[in-house]
Order: structure tokens, then sequence, then C-alpha cells
């Protein structure tokens, strides 16, 4: 039995047995998934940082917007994700992604509903499909309260419950019945 495929705008939940510490326990939205391969940011990697911290000379406004850790490539590139159908490239009804920060100044004029991400998730072509058949990565469904409303410590908890079944015991301990 297979789960879900991975498509534009879900998530994928990495599985208890993940132990590459740039993914344990994290929490990625989809955001391309194609032919040539796989592009994500990790939704539960706070950095402790506003966009002051990482860019001085941003206008008071976007300073407040909080930064994460997207992934482990490319760690010096910047996306921003929002709460909005108006700026970049829509993924889910009221989420976008890839709007240049003078737009989603417009949009969000006191830096709300914005989030900044430092560097992405990539996976080759074949190679995620791969990952997911193996079990190192569950795939959900995503929601916009998962980028801006669950607490990051929380994200991979509150999506395996979410799921339920055979995935809600995960997010207590281990996730390995034997380990009881």
């Amino acid at each position: 039995m297979t789960g879900p495929a991975v498509t534009q705008g879900c998530l994928l939940v990495a599985s208890p047995g993940l132990l590459d510490p740039n993914f344990a326990r994290a929490v990625v939205m989809v955001i391309t998934h194609d032919g040539e391969g796989s592009f994500g940011l990790v939704l539960n990697r706070p950095l402790g940082h506003t966009l002051v911290d990482v860019l001085p000379d941003v206008v008071a406004a976007a300073a407040r917007i909080p930064v994460l850790q997207g992934g482990p490539v490319q760690t010096d590139m910047l996306q921003f994700v929002c709460r909005s159908e108006s700026s970049g490239r829509v993924l889910l009804p009221g989420l976008a992604v890839g709007a240049a920060l003078n737009e989603l100044l417009e949009a969000h004029p006191a830096g709300d509903g914005v989030r900044a991400y430092l560097g992405y998730a990539g996976w080759g072509a074949g190679q995620l499909e791969h990952e997911t058949a193996e079990g190192s990565w569950i795939v959900a469904p995503a929601r916009v309260e998962h980028v801006f409303d669950v607490p990051a410590d929380q994200l991979w908890a509150t999506v395996l419950r979410e799921l339920g079944g055979r995935y809600a015991w995960m997010a207590f301990g281990s996730g390995n019945p034997g380990d009881n």
C-alpha cells in the first residue's frame, strides 16, 4: 500500500527513523515537485532572528519578520512565504511563496503574515519518491495554519496527530512501539 503522492504544497513529515540531523523531526513544505526534482522549505527550524538580523538595512516594518532555517542547501538564499493569494506564486488557498520583499510589505505593511527562510531542502529527480517509498518521509496535507499558527516546536507532533491512525502514535516518544 502506498501513501499519498508528493505534490506542490504538501507537507513532508520526517519519520521517527530519519536520523539526518538536517531533517530529524522536520516538517517540510514542498514548493515545487516535478520530473527534475523537488524543492521545499523546512517549516519548524526557527533561527531566533528577525529579518533585520539578516538584512540590516531593511525597512522598519520588515524588521519583525521571523527568519527560519529553510534547509541545508544554499543557506545564503532567502525565500519569503506569506498569507496571501495576491503576492508571489500560490501554493495553497491563502498561502504564497516567492514574492519580492517590497511587494510583500505593500500587502503586509507591519510584516505580519510573512516568514523568511534561509536555505532550502532539495532532492534530485526521483529521489523524494524513493525516500517516501522507503518510509523516510510521511506525506501530509498542508494548511496555512501549519506555517503561521502552530508553534515550530509543536509542528511535527501536531501534523502526525492530525493524520491520525498509525501516525498519531509516532507523535509520542521515539515513534517506535518497541522502545516502550
